[in-house]
């Protein structure tokens, strides 16, 4: 009887054992998954961060791994994650182990702050962004503001093409490059090329912004030709 009693102790350590195990190897898909998502995406928002110059930056990722992944086998190599454009708030991505042939999608919330410039007082259509017009806040971006614009240099000497509220992140369809040609405009027309330079009164026959083509008529020949802003009442020539 005791014998029996220690073979059936023995039996229910090694299935313990053996169950442990089980769970511990679904468990480390799991956290395998987890740690190359938060990897991946660290990784981007760090690219993102130094090509941006984000100031301030600060972020959090929370990984939900599917409950399928405990079904999945260890990848004996780190499993291949689908590449994408910087991405805020609720992400998507697909993650594979080819050698095991499996593959499934892994959801995260990332949350990232910044210090941004933005606009201290609301801007309608048709405004120019000045310096006064700009100061700095640390806010917390959404999934939709991924074109903000992160330098004032971006910013200032822009004109704006829709409304724009104060305190918010300033996206760059927002902003147009400001009108240095209008219609009717007395310019002053250069022409350089290679040691050549020459500059002529001409009429602007219609407006544009820096380095859009435009029509003027040069009033010392009286010929119209095609030039292209360079700044405020001066238009140049390509040859």
């Amino acid at each position: 009887m005791m014998l029996l009693k220690r073979l059936m102790l023995i039996a229910c350590g090694l299935m313990s054992g053996l169950l442990t195990l089980f769970v511990q190897a679904e468990t480390a898909t799991t956290a395998q998954l987890e740690i190359r998502m938060r990897q991946v995406l660290t990784k981007e928002l760090k690219q993102w961060e130094a090509y941006a110059q984000v100031k301030g930056m600060t972020h959090s990722i929370n990984v939900r791994v599917p409950s399928g992944a405990d079904k999945l086998a260890l990848c004996p190599t780190l499993p291949v994650i689908n590449s994408a454009d910087i991405d805020f708030g609720q992400v998507q991505r697909k993650l594979s182990c080819p050698s095991k042939g499996w593959s499934l999608y892994v959801r995260a919330k990332v949350q990232v702050s910044a210090r941004l410039p933005v606009l201290n007082r609301v801007m309608k259509r048709g405004e120019l962004v000045n310096g006064k017009d700009v100061t700095w806040m640390k806010l917390a971006l959404k999934g939709s503001d991924k074109e903000v614009l992160t330098k004032v240099d971006d910013i200032i000497g822009r004109q704006v093409v829709r409304k724009l509220h104060r305190f918010k992140p300033i996206k760059a369809m927002y902003l147009s490059a400001p009108v240095l040609v209008k219609i009717g405009d007395k310019v002053i027309i250069e022409a350089k090329s290679q040691g050549f330079y020459a500059k002529m009164p001409g009429e602007a026959l219609e407006s544009g912004s820096e380095g859009e083509a435009v029509r003027v008529k040069n009033l010392s020949s009286g010929k119209i030709i095609i030039a292209y802003p360079t700044s405020k009442g001066k238009v140049a020539t390509r040859f």
